[in-house]
């Protein structure tokens, strides 16, 4: 009996009583690397070559908004920044796609309001135009499932939130094909975000606004079957924003940043099996426009915006972190 009763005490050290469920308590670990050589943001973002490769995009300097086609990779292992193959052309706010080893960019709008339509692909360090997109995506959501890169919502007119579209396009990168797919439930809208678990897409919030009346910050989000092309509605977020990243690990989907009604140092968890958020962490300060890319548990946050017309100059590393309750 006594032996019985110290493997009871033991299990309940451990969480394990009858009546008691362990569970795992997620944090975030956050640190700062070295500043990058041209903060800058609306740039194109991706994990290449075990680092974090970050290019194009607009910055400002005396006042004026400048736009730039220069490429950084900043390197983990060394906490060093170097200059990586310049873009085709200084240009930025459209769609990064890593599929393979090669790097896709879509869309876009350069320093003169022209929006892109020429699809670029970076392969073996030389930039090829290798066809068009059907639409202006400027301030679109996306993601990438297997070889295809769905592209959400945008707009034409970056200064126009009521130019902003519904439309969602596929792009077959194999086949260097489009097709398009059904409209996103909730309306237009523009800067937002996506991310992919599995071959399901979550799609949440943005900014929308209609012909007339004040620009509307959205909270609902759903989720996209890239298998049957159909939606389903999920729980809306815990806040209406925009300007934040969404960024998967294979199982949850993270919401770092963004702005509400001013700017947010929030990390929010979602999790599609339970279809709740969590909050879960706090960046080292608010960021808005900040693509943070997980790789090998971490996330790289570099540069974006940190108030009105300025840029944030750091990169931010996030190592994630499972404990046992």
């Amino acid at each position: 009996m006594k032996s019985v009763g110290l493997l009871i005490l033991l299990l309940c050290n451990f969480g394990m009583c009858l009546g008691q469920t362990t569970g795992e308590q997620m944090s975030i670990e956050w640190k700062r690397g070295e500043d990058i050589p041209l903060p800058r943001g609306g740039y194109f973002a991706a994990w290449q070559n075990g680092g974090l490769w970050l290019a194009g995009g607009s910055y400002w300097k005396d006042g004026k908004k400048l736009w730039t086609n220069e490429a950084s990779f900043y390197d983990p292992k060394l906490n060093k920044w170097s200059a990586g193959k310049p873009l085709p052309k200084a240009f930025g706010y459209g769609v990064t796609a890593m599929i393979g080893k090669d790097i896709f960019l879509l869309g876009g709008v350069d320093g003169n309001g022209l929006a892109n339509t020429d699809v670029y692909r970076l392969r073996k360090g030389s930039w090829d135009k290798i066809g068009e997109s059907p639409a202006a995506f400027i301030f679109p959501a996306y993601a990438t499932v297997g070889g295809k890169i769905y592209v959400f919502g945008g707009s034409s007119n970056p200064a126009d939130v009521t130019t902003a579209a519904k439309d969602v396009w596929i792009y077959d990168t194999r086949a260097n094909k489009w097709s398009s797919g059904p409209d996103i439930p909730g309306g237009p809208r523009q800067i937002f975000s996506a991310a992919a678990v599995g071959t399901d897409i979550y799609v949440f919030g943005g900014i929308t606004q209609k012909a007339g009346e004040t620009p509307r910050n959205l909270d609902d989000a759903y989720r996209f079957s890239t298998k049957t092309n159909t939606w389903t509605g999920i729980k809306k977020m815990p806040i209406a924003m925009r300007a934040f990243w969404a960024g998967a690990d294979g199982k949850f989907v993270y919401l770092l940043g963004g702005y509400s009604e001013a700017g947010l140092d929030t990390v929010y968890r979602y999790s599609p099996k339970s279809d709740k958020y969590e909050l879960i962490s706090k960046l080292p300060q608010p960021l808005m426009d900040t693509k943070f890319i997980f790789a090998d548990g971490t996330f790289y946050g570099a540069s974006g915006e940190d108030k009105l017309a300025s840029r944030f100059k750091g990169i931010v590393i996030g190592h994630v972190r499972h404990e046992q309750k």
